[in-house]
């Protein structure tokens, strides 16, 4: 394998022997207050290299005009930085982040594929366009923040790239969705954030406080999501919440080992800086192990709760019941929790690869179609055979002059284009290599 130092041959020989293949995901997340989002991109880019998925879009949910940003740094850092980046466009305003989270420190302080975050794609229409051109069933979507571009993409109807609405599009091409959030402790429980809330949790935290437009999202999508739906809730990676002992998954403190510029521990130190102090840079690992079940599956550490119903209240409250046709479930820790914290750390600190400088195979067979009243080019998916790398955009040209970038394999042709003979495709890698 290339470029794959000790501790990724030693990731290697750990892999454990439940994987399933190679996971084609969406991470759908929200950095700024907490730095698990980022160990989770950690995580992804550490299983990329070891041949366990393929990261196709990073999606951001936040209001911050740095998150995307952010994205685009940590991908960068993993040289990988041709990686999507889509943004949620639906707020009233994009602010700037606070000094307190990190995502502003980060772009700021790492260098980036994106300029500015206005060129990060529409989250809702990545969402539409990556799923369209997807083989049937394959996508694994991870949701580690709130849902409003999921929201947005369930309530989407049919555009350029699909005839489907976004419900049918999820049920055509989505395998999993795989959601931080929720309570799920015999069944049933409180949210604290990333679904709403709880009104009863309001003397607990102000931030597990209830957020209705969060609540609202939620239980919409629960309701309509087509595709099986599981949930890792907060007992999972923080088990003493609201007085509950299911133990705490405690990840982050290992980051120390790392190089003081490293973005993963960059980010952890700096959310502790602004909080009082870095010295103890340990977390509970909520995001972590909702990502960490998504991609392998249960095997040694998980346990799911299948073929039901979540239902989440107006207040907050989540419950879970047996159904004849439910397609929804949640899971809990099966194996002892520091086992499980040591598998994530060492994801976590898994080595960068080598940028790859070898260009992917080209895309074929170039043709064209029409829909909707519009002439589209569509083409065949192209591939790159470097371990470790893949093809995640295209890039369109008029002659010599680069036009467009598709994110799946058909591109609408704008009308000022009158000669269709003269476009040319070039598949391109996560490293930004273009094809022949």
């Amino acid at each position: 394998m290339k470029a794959c130092t000790k501790r990724c041959l030693i990731l290697l020989m750990l892999l454990p022997i439940f994987s399933m293949g190679q996971e084609k995901v969406i991470l759908d997340t929200d950095p700024s207050y907490d730095p698990d989002d980022v160990g989770c991109m950690a995580m992804l880019h550490t299983m990329a290299s070891i041949g366990e998925c393929e990261i196709l879009a990073m999606i951001n949910s936040t209001e911050h005009q740095e998150s995307a940003l952010s994205i685009s740094s940590i991908n960068h850092f993993y040289n990988r930085p041709a990686i999507p980046v889509g943004d949620y466009k639906g707020y009233a305003e994009k602010i700037n982040a606070p000094t307190l989270t990190y995502d502003q420190q980060i772009a700021k302080e790492y260098p980036r594929a994106l300029a500015q975050w206005e060129d990060a794609a529409d989250g809702v229409q990545l969402y539409r366009e990556v799923l369209a051109s997807a083989a049937n069933r394959s996508i694994t979507v991870v949701i580690i923040g709130t849902m409003h571009n999921f929201y947005g993409l369930l309530q989407s109807g049919p555009g350029d790239y699909s005839t489907l609405s976004g419900v049918e599009l999820v049920r055509a091409k989505v395998k999993q969705v795989v959601t931080m959030g929720g309570n799920f402790i015999d069944g049933k429980g409180l949210d604290r954030t990333n679904w709403g809330g709880a009104d009863a949790l309001c003397e607990y935290t102000d931030w597990s406080c209830l957020n209705e437009e969060r609540n609202r999202m939620c239980r919409y999508v629960i309701d309509n999501c087509p595709a099986p739906f599981m949930a890792s809730g907060w007992e999972v990676g923080c088990g003493d919440y609201h007085e509950a002992n299911y133990g705490n998954v405690m990840t982050g403190q290992r980051l120390k080992q790392l190089d003081a510029k490293h973005i993963v521990r960059r980010s952890y130190e700096y959310h502790f800086q602004q909080r009082g102090g870095d010295e103890d840079i340990s977390r509970h690992s909520n995001d972590q192990c909702a990502l960490h079940y998504a991609i392998r599956g249960e095997g040694e550490n998980y346990v799911a709760q299948r073929d039901g119903k979540i239902t989440l209240t107006e207040a907050g409250e989540c419950t879970w019941e047996t159904t004849p046709d439910g397609k929804q479930g949640y899971i809990q820790k099966k194996r002892d929790k520091n086992l499980i914290a040591k598998e994530i750390d060492e994801l976590m600190m898994g080595d960068v690869p080598t940028l790859d400088d070898t260009p992917p195979a080209a895309p074929q067979n170039l043709g064209f179609h029409k829909r909707r009243g519009k002439i589209f080019l569509h083409w065949d998916p192209a591939y790159d055979e470097t371990e470790g790398s893949w093809v995640v955009a295209y890039h369109i040209y008029y002659g010599k002059k680069q036009v467009g970038i598709a994110y799946g394999t058909q591109y609408p042709i704008p009308k000022k284009y009158k000669k269709p003979e003269k476009f040319v495709v070039k598949s391109v890698n996560v490293a930004g290599m273009e094809s022949e």
